[in-house]
Protein backbone atom coordinates (compact mmCIF):
# COMPACT_ATOMS: atom_id res chain seq x y z
CA UNK A 1 0.00 0.00 0.00
CA UNK A 2 1.16 3.48 -0.72
CA UNK A 3 1.37 6.62 1.35
CA UNK A 4 -0.88 9.33 1.06
CA UNK A 5 1.66 11.64 -0.03
CA UNK A 6 1.97 8.74 -2.63
CA UNK A 7 -1.45 7.98 -3.34
CA UNK A 8 -2.11 11.85 -3.74
CA UNK A 9 0.78 12.71 -5.94
CA UNK A 10 -0.57 9.95 -8.44
CA UNK A 11 -4.04 11.62 -8.25
CA UNK A 12 -2.60 14.47 -9.25
CA UNK A 13 -0.44 13.71 -12.16
CA UNK A 14 -3.39 11.44 -13.84
CA UNK A 15 -5.28 14.08 -13.15
CA UNK A 16 -3.57 16.86 -14.67
CA UNK A 17 -2.44 14.70 -17.23
CA UNK A 18 -6.27 14.14 -18.40
CA UNK A 19 -6.52 18.03 -18.44
CA UNK A 20 -8.74 17.76 -15.66
CA UNK A 21 -9.62 20.51 -13.23
CA UNK A 22 -10.28 20.17 -9.17
CA UNK A 23 -13.83 21.35 -10.33
CA UNK A 24 -13.94 18.52 -13.12
CA UNK A 25 -13.34 15.88 -10.45
CA UNK A 26 -15.87 17.49 -8.23
CA UNK A 27 -18.63 17.55 -10.60
CA UNK A 28 -17.94 14.22 -11.81
CA UNK A 29 -17.18 12.26 -8.45
CA UNK A 30 -19.71 14.37 -6.50
CA UNK A 31 -16.29 14.38 -4.36
CA UNK A 32 -15.04 18.84 -3.04
CA UNK A 33 -12.56 19.89 -4.92
CA UNK A 34 -11.19 21.18 -1.40
CA UNK A 35 -11.20 17.75 -0.26
CA UNK A 36 -9.32 16.62 -3.66
CA UNK A 37 -6.86 18.85 -3.04
CA UNK A 38 -6.17 18.15 0.54
CA UNK A 39 -5.86 14.57 -0.96
CA UNK A 40 -3.37 15.39 -3.77
CA UNK A 41 -1.00 17.52 -1.18
CA UNK A 42 -0.62 14.97 0.74
CA UNK A 43 -2.78 16.51 4.10
CA UNK A 44 -5.52 13.97 4.46
CA UNK A 45 -5.83 10.05 3.57
CA UNK A 46 -8.87 9.02 1.50
CA UNK A 47 -11.76 6.99 2.07
CA UNK A 48 -12.08 3.83 0.22
CA UNK A 49 -14.98 5.56 -0.58
CA UNK A 50 -14.01 8.90 -1.81
CA UNK A 51 -10.83 6.83 -3.51
CA UNK A 52 -13.51 4.95 -5.66
CA UNK A 53 -15.29 7.63 -6.75
CA UNK A 54 -12.20 9.65 -7.71
CA UNK A 55 -11.00 7.08 -9.87
CA UNK A 56 -14.16 6.21 -11.45
CA UNK A 57 -14.43 10.07 -12.38
CA UNK A 58 -10.76 9.81 -13.81
CA UNK A 59 -11.64 6.72 -15.96
CA UNK A 60 -9.05 4.46 -13.63
CA UNK A 61 -9.55 1.73 -10.94
CA UNK A 62 -8.22 2.27 -7.36
CA UNK A 63 -5.24 -0.24 -7.67
CA UNK A 64 -3.62 2.56 -9.90
CA UNK A 65 -3.16 4.61 -6.74
CA UNK A 66 -2.64 2.47 -4.25
CA UNK A 67 -0.54 -0.65 -5.67
CA UNK A 68 2.80 -0.48 -5.10
CA UNK A 69 5.32 -0.11 -8.01
CA UNK A 70 8.72 -1.73 -8.22
CA UNK A 71 10.79 1.62 -9.06
CA UNK A 72 14.31 2.94 -9.22
CA UNK A 73 16.33 5.71 -9.88
CA UNK A 74 16.64 4.84 -13.26
CA UNK A 75 14.58 4.46 -15.90
CA UNK A 76 14.73 2.60 -19.12
CA UNK A 77 12.45 2.13 -21.85
CA UNK A 78 13.18 0.05 -24.91
CA UNK A 79 11.39 1.12 -28.27
CA UNK A 80 9.31 -1.92 -28.32
CA UNK A 81 8.20 -1.64 -24.61
CA UNK A 82 6.57 2.18 -24.41
CA UNK A 83 3.40 2.59 -23.33
CA UNK A 84 0.87 3.84 -25.51
CA UNK A 85 -2.34 5.71 -25.44
CA UNK A 86 -4.23 6.75 -28.73
CA UNK A 87 -6.44 8.98 -29.51
CA UNK A 88 -8.28 7.80 -32.84
CA UNK A 89 -10.67 10.69 -33.62
CA UNK A 90 -7.58 13.39 -33.77
CA UNK A 91 -5.23 11.06 -35.33
CA UNK A 92 -2.81 10.98 -32.17
CA UNK A 93 -0.28 8.41 -30.69
CA UNK A 94 1.41 9.41 -27.08
CA UNK A 95 4.42 7.08 -26.28
CA UNK A 96 5.93 7.29 -23.07
CA UNK A 97 10.23 7.41 -23.22
CA UNK A 98 10.18 6.40 -19.20
CA UNK A 99 8.78 4.70 -16.46
CA UNK A 100 8.07 3.77 -12.86
CA UNK A 101 10.79 6.47 -11.53
CA UNK A 102 9.35 7.68 -8.13
CA UNK A 103 7.69 10.71 -8.29
CA UNK A 104 8.76 12.36 -11.33
CA UNK A 105 8.67 16.06 -12.10
CA UNK A 106 8.61 16.06 -15.28
CA UNK A 107 7.20 13.74 -18.43
CA UNK A 108 9.13 12.70 -21.55
CA UNK A 109 6.92 11.30 -24.72
CA UNK A 110 7.13 10.87 -28.25
CA UNK A 111 3.94 12.15 -29.77
CA UNK A 112 3.15 10.82 -33.43
CA UNK A 113 0.08 12.51 -35.30
CA UNK A 114 -1.25 11.48 -38.17
CA UNK A 115 -2.03 13.82 -41.45
CA UNK A 116 -5.49 15.27 -42.59
CA UNK A 117 -6.83 14.71 -38.97
CA UNK A 118 -7.86 17.74 -37.49
CA UNK A 119 -7.96 18.15 -33.60
CA UNK A 120 -10.89 18.89 -32.18
CA UNK A 121 -11.38 22.82 -31.88
CA UNK A 122 -10.55 22.02 -28.02
CA UNK A 123 -6.89 22.98 -25.90
CA UNK A 124 -5.44 22.24 -22.78
CA UNK A 125 -5.19 24.13 -20.13
CA UNK A 126 -2.81 23.88 -17.16
CA UNK A 127 -0.01 24.63 -15.14
CA UNK A 128 3.03 23.85 -15.78
CA UNK A 129 5.25 23.86 -19.27
CA UNK A 130 5.80 22.16 -22.16
CA UNK A 131 8.30 21.43 -24.86
CA UNK A 132 8.40 19.99 -28.17
CA UNK A 133 11.06 18.81 -30.51
CA UNK A 134 9.90 18.31 -33.93
CA UNK A 135 11.64 15.33 -35.61
CA UNK A 136 9.19 14.40 -38.57
CA UNK A 137 6.99 16.32 -40.63
CA UNK A 138 5.38 20.00 -39.91
CA UNK A 139 3.40 20.43 -36.83
CA UNK A 140 1.48 23.85 -36.13
CA UNK A 141 1.13 24.53 -32.62
CA UNK A 142 -1.49 26.89 -31.15
CA UNK A 143 -1.01 28.96 -27.74
CA UNK A 144 -3.87 31.46 -27.21
CA UNK A 145 -4.66 32.74 -30.05
CA UNK A 146 -0.83 32.53 -31.57
CA UNK A 147 0.20 29.93 -34.25
CA UNK A 148 3.55 28.34 -34.51
CA UNK A 149 4.32 26.11 -37.30
CA UNK A 150 7.49 24.22 -36.65
CA UNK A 151 9.32 22.10 -39.27
CA UNK A 152 12.00 18.91 -38.63
CA UNK A 153 14.73 20.35 -35.80
CA UNK A 154 12.57 22.95 -34.65
CA UNK A 155 11.48 23.24 -31.15
CA UNK A 156 9.14 25.69 -28.75
CA UNK A 157 9.07 25.56 -25.35
CA UNK A 158 5.91 27.38 -23.55
CA UNK A 159 4.01 27.72 -20.40
CA UNK A 160 0.93 25.77 -20.74
CA UNK A 161 -1.71 28.02 -18.72
CA UNK A 162 -2.74 29.78 -21.67
CA UNK A 163 -5.12 27.81 -24.13
CA UNK A 164 -2.89 25.26 -26.32
CA UNK A 165 -3.08 23.11 -28.84
CA UNK A 166 -1.06 20.91 -31.79
CA UNK A 167 -2.30 19.49 -35.03
CA UNK A 168 -0.46 17.81 -38.23
CA UNK A 169 -0.49 20.59 -40.46
CA UNK A 170 1.91 18.28 -43.33
CA UNK A 171 0.62 15.69 -46.01
CA UNK A 172 3.16 12.89 -43.93
CA UNK A 173 2.99 11.73 -40.29
CA UNK A 174 4.83 14.06 -37.91
CA UNK A 175 6.88 13.16 -34.65
CA UNK A 176 7.27 15.20 -32.06
CA UNK A 177 9.63 14.49 -28.53
CA UNK A 178 7.36 16.28 -26.16
CA UNK A 179 8.75 17.08 -22.37
CA UNK A 180 5.81 18.43 -19.83
CA UNK A 181 5.94 19.52 -16.52
CA UNK A 182 3.85 18.57 -14.07
CA UNK A 183 4.40 14.85 -15.68
CA UNK A 184 2.18 13.82 -18.32
CA UNK A 185 0.93 9.65 -17.48
CA UNK A 186 0.20 6.97 -19.56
Amino acid sequence: METRNEIGSRIKQFRLARSLTLKDIELRAKVSATHVSEIERGMTSPTVGALAKIAKAMGTDVAYFVEKRNVSNISVVRKNERRTMQFKDWGATYFSLTKDLPHPKISFLEVELEPGIARPEETSTHDGEEFALVTKGVMEIIIGEEKYILKEGDSIHYKANKPHAMRNIGDARCRAIWVTLPPFSL
